[in-house]
C-alpha cells in the first residue's frame, strides 16, 4: 500500500484530475484503490482541492 498520484474518476464526486491517494501497487502498477473514510467536511475540502487543480490545469497552454 502506497500513496500514488493517479487519475481519479468518480471518487468523492471527483473526476479527471490526478491526486495522491492510497492504492495497492503490484508488479504491473496500481492493482486496486484503497477506499478512505472521510468526514463530510473532509470530502468537501478534497473536492474543492481537486476542482482548484482542474482550474489551474485548464489555464496551462501546452
Amino acid at each position: 500500500m502506497l500513496p500514488v498520484s493517479h487519475m481519479i474518476h468518480g471518487v468523492y464526486d471527483i473526476d479527471g484530475v490526478s491526486l495522491s491517494m492510497p492504492v495497492i501497487v503490484g508488479v504491473d502498477g496500481i492493482e486496486s484503490n484503497i477506499p478512505i473514510n472521510l468526514s463530510g467536511e473532509e470530502a468537501l475540502k478534497l473536492k474543492k482541492s481537486a476542482d482548484s487543480l482542474k482550474k489551474i490545469i485548464e489555464t496551462i497552454e501546452l
